[in-house]
């Protein structure tokens, strides 16, 4: 809500420029460091400072406002990930640069002025449409700030609002400018293409022995070998304690008997129900239905059809109206029921298809309730026998021998980074495998690793035994591979030969259909193709940028849309859109009008900096990052 109140409360210049000056803030870093800020503050711009308390602040509602634009809480890690300590930090530094500057000029804000600005903010308005004093306090306290709060940032807002609207607010885009950008993004494009396939250029022999050398020398980062490594571990999971065989018989009968909906496959019924405006219509159904008459037919006779009374076959549960629920599950197959007064009204419930409860028998699920009990308490077990493996790594033991005293086993696999075997085919079963390959190849030989948490609640313990580096594989190992990738690359530089052949003979005159014949291949269309467009299937980016490199009746060639082809393609026809200030390119002229604006005011606020001098203490900031 502090966002809302604050998007309303400044300007557009200060919304549009000043956010795009916290993005290029946040990826330019600050490069001072810390000096004689004071321990409470983050930074200090000038003489101004930005304290821990404001920052804390800042960074926890950054926080709360991007948990709620993606639906999850946000982590502390991933924050960090994003970038979001850096771009709260960016922000409020560009704050501190032109309040210091603000102070410096002697800006001000008058009190009648500060007053109805909030008065006529939209964000304090009540049911009644206007300023709501009662809604405003209660706004405030809800978002952790006081009344004097809020009024001292409100005027620290309309000062930055001042100085940023007097740097750019009136800068404007030349027309020359504004015509090139609405030519460049509305020129359409009429195009003529063709579809070399890679079959066009027949098969290609293997390489020799020399030409197979000379590529593999050309081409030996492609089948570098990366480093693997060869780690032991035991991964101890709530299964590799569990003991099934330890839970009697009526312990299982217990939790079967707790249980028992669990095992029940629930009655359902097909039903129907006839909705009627009175008690009397819908007496006089129900008297049909006892004579004899089908209940489709009486449904024909008030005019409606059997798919209009259709509630699906459904349990018990999933009937909204309980004396319709109880009504339709007392009646036998294919039997109506009397008048029953509805929620809805008086109603006639008809039942087909009966299909009745069923309950697994307890022999039948016996085995699998044993371990499902025996995994709920193998983690305490985990636990116990964590300590002692913990215990016997401290006093020195291997992997080997702490698995052999606990009935464990040891695994090896060999793996490169990222989680591939030699082969380069993925290891399957790795263990809490982000975790432990990150670890694994942060290690070395004979370093003692702490466990890693699995997700079941066990853990994974390993050590690392070999380790082989990167290397590049012998022609002998990757032969076939070198020789499939020669053949591709043989093919490619065939087909764009041919492409070219076929825009040069496009260049001396002759017809894209003369030449598409002589191919034996389709001439395909595009029309009013724009620069942003979608391409076709069959037409590839790179093609829909190389259709607007000339003019018309310009050839081209270009990679196709699918992998092995080639495309030569023709502009038939260049249409321009003529160029009209004030109406279709009002946008236009404001997406440059604003950008200019953004510039100005970035290396103003850049050139402030730099002359201000900005500080960070990063003791006091990653104290705030961390305790979060």
């Amino acid at each position: 809500m502090l966002n809302t109140m604050r998007k309303y409360a400044a300007g557009w210049v200060a919304q549009i420029l000043l956010g795009l000056l916290v993005l290029s803030f946040a990826a330019w870093g600050i490069a001072d460091v810390f000096t004689g800020v004071g321990n409470h503050s983050v930074a200090r711009v000038g003489a101004t400072d930005i304290s821990s308390v404001n920052y804390d602040r800042a960074y926890r509602r950054e926080l709360q406002a991007m948990s709620q634009r993606v639906g999850q809480q946000i982590t502390p890690d991933q924050a960090k990930m994003l970038g979001i300590p850096n771009q709260v930090l960016g922000r409020l530094v560009t704050e501190a640069a032109l309040d210091d500057q603000a102070t410096n000029l002697g800006i001000g804000v008058s009190r009648e002025m500060l007053i109805r600005e909030i008065a006529q903010d939209p964000a304090f308005k009540g049911a009644g449409g206007t300023f709501d004093r009662n809604y405003f306090v209660s706004l405030l306290r809800n978002n952790g700030m006081t009344e004097d709060a809020y009024v001292l940032d409100r005027l620290a807002q309309e000062k930055r609002q001042q100085i940023a609207e007097s740097i750019s607010g009136g800068a404007t885009a030349p027309e020359a400018l504004a015509k090139a950008l609405h030519a460049f993004q509305t020129e359409q494009r009429d195009i003529h293409y063709l579809v070399l396939p890679a079959s066009s250029v027949g098969e290609i022999a293997a390489p020799n022995a020399d030409e197979l050398t000379a590529y593999y020398n050309d081409n030996k980062g492609n089948w570098r070998a990366p480093e693997t490594r060869t780690i032991s571990l035991i991964a101890l999971g709530p299964e590799d304690v569990a003991r099934p065989g330890d839970i009697s018989d009526a312990d299982a009968q217990k939790a079967y008997d707790a249980d028992k909906a669990r095992y029940t496959t629930p009655e359902t019924r097909h039903v129907f129900q006839a909705v009627f405006t009175d008690e009397t219509s819908a007496q006089t159904a129900a008297d049909q239905l006892k004579a004899g008459e089908s209940f489709e037919s009486m449904l024909e006779g008030i005019g409606k059809k059997l798919s209009d009374s259709d509630l699906g076959v459904v349990t018990k549960d999933k009937l909204i109206d309980p004396k319709v629920a109880e009504a339709a599950f007392a009646l036998p197959a294919n039997g109506s029921s009397d008048v029953v007064m509805g929620s809805f009204g008086p109603v006639v419930v008809h039942v087909t298809d009966v299909v009745p409860a069923t309950v697994t028998a307890f022999e039948t699920v016996k085995d699998a309730i044993k371990k499902e009990l025996s995994l709920s308490s193998a983690k305490a077990d985990i636990n116990v026998l964590r300590d002692s493996i913990e215990d016997a790594r401290a006093g020195g033991g291997t992997l080997d021998e702490i698995a052999t005293n606990n009935k464990l086993t040891v695994k090896k696999i060999v793996v490169d980074q990222t989680g591939n075997d030699a082969a380069g085919n993925p290891f399957a079963d790795i263990p809490a495998q982000a975790q432990l390959l990150k670890d694994a190849f942060a290690s070395d030989i004979g370093i003692d690793n702490a466990a890693i948490p699995t997700d079941d609640g066990g853990y994974v313990w390993f050590s690392i035994t070999d380790i082989n580096e990167a290397h590049d594989r012998a022609l002998d190992e990757v032969k076939d591979k070198v020789i499939e990738a020669w053949k591709k690359q043989a093919t490619t530089d065939k087909l764009v030969a041919k492409a070219k052949e076929a825009k040069d003979q496009l260049g001396k005159g002759q017809t894209l259909e003369a030449v598409a014949t002589s191919l034996g291949l389709p001439v395909q269309t595009l029309d009013k193709q724009t620069r942003s467009s979608k391409p076709a299937d069959s037409f590839s980016t790179e093609a829909l940028k190389a259709a607007f490199a000339g003019p018309k009746g310009s050839a081209e060639v270009a990679p196709g849309a699918q992998d092995g082809e080639h495309i030569v393609l023709q502009v038939a026809d260049v249409i321009e859109t003529p160029y009209t200030p004030a109406t279709d390119n009002a946008a236009v002229t404001q997406q440059l009008a604003d950008a200019m604006q953004n510039d100005l005011l970035q290396q103003y606020v850049s050139e402030l900096q730099r002359q201000l001098g900005v500080t960070v203490n990063q003791n006091v900031l990653q104290q705030i990052i961390s305790a979060i």
